[in-house]
């Protein structure tokens, strides 16, 4: 037995009512867009700007994550099959959700918003913006630690995702279990509500060593992502407090683009693939996508200091 392993049994789910079904990693998500309204807020009162611009920008925001990254996925890592269930590409509640797009998505929406309110340069709210991310992202990777998704790559020490169906699939957990989590008599539809009393049966009884055996310790590549993303949120935003680096155009755009995908594409190494495709790259789509991002993350950078353009 591997004394080293962390045995990962947290059910995504919190709790339901009826037909309501209330999931760690939608409130988490709610979470990450609260937390960051309130920083942001924050910000631009400091700065007495219009009360008004708030609640616009956080619609303009949330609209550009859920579209960017629902997009992101679908043409980053799955258009060979959402380009035949094109209807598919609507419902995000099934998962799959790419943080390139989202970065992306809200890039654009911020130029629109910037257009149409603000009237300023669109690095004057990018660079506040991008604060608040840093601090959703922490948000994000730890709803998806609760959905035991996004995981990391086999280690010899780390964590056992007990609902990663990767490592231990519903057949297996039928037949470990004995009990069965597919209705068969009426189509072969999951059960949840068994689905459940198999997970709980693994989780609970000591009896069911030889099934924590089976299932491989990972890297917990999710708390890897959570905590850089919350350092890159703490260095940001001092540099934007104390540091002066909200007065000039891009500074915190760039600085934001160079430690996130840097932090991002060095953790890939320790992540599992995220689609087949990824098993035979020497660097996945992930890192790929990350390294455009860095290096406009420099340039920003650069151009902030060479310019000195105070806001």
């Amino acid at each position: 037995m591997n004394l080293l392993a962390v045995h990962w049994t947290v059910d995504p789910t919190i709790f339901e009512v009826g037909p309501l079904t209330v999931r760690w990693y939608g409130v988490l998500f709610a979470g990450a867009f609260l937390a960051g309204y309130y920083v942001l807020q924050g910000m631009l009162k400091r700065e007495n700007q219009p009360k008004e611009w708030m609640d616009s920008v956080l619609i303009y925001v949330m609209v550009g994550t859920v579209l960017g990254a629902r997009l992101g996925h679908v043409f980053f890592y799955q258009w060979d099959y959402y380009q035949n269930h094109l209807l598919e590409i609507l419902q995000v509640w099934k998962g799959g959700l790419a943080s390139h797009g989202a970065a992306v998505g809200i890039i654009v929406a911020l130029m629109i918003w910037s257009r149409k309110i603000s009237k300023k340069s669109v690095l004057y709210i990018l660079d506040r913006v991008v604060i608040t991310v840093a601090l959703g992202g922490v948000f994000i990777r730890t709803g998806n630690l609760m959905n035991h998704e996004i995981v990391g790559a086999v280690s010899e020490s780390g964590f056992k995702f007990l609902r990663n169906t990767d490592d231990l699939d519903y057949l297996q957990l039928e037949k470990y279990t004995g009990i069965e989590v597919y209705d068969r008599a009426s189509g072969g539809h999951l059960m949840p509500a068994e689905l459940e009393k198999a997970y709980d049966a693994i989780a609970s009884n000591p009896d069911m060593a030889q099934v924590w055996e089976i299932i491989p310790t990972r890297y917990p590549s999710q708390i890897f992502e959570a905590g850089s993303y919350f350092l890159i949120f703490l260095l940001l935003l001092a540099a934007y407090r104390f540091a002066g680096a909200g007065e000039r155009q891009g500074l915190i755009f760039g600085l934001f683009l160079i430690l996130l995908f840097s932090a991002r594409f060095f953790i890939e190494f320790y992540k599992d693939v995220q689609v087949a495709f990824e098993q035979t790259m020497a660097l996945n789509m992930g890192q790929w996508l990350s390294i455009p991002l860095i290096l406009a993350g420099f340039f920003f950078t650069v151009r902030a200091l060479m310019i000195k353009k105070t806001i």
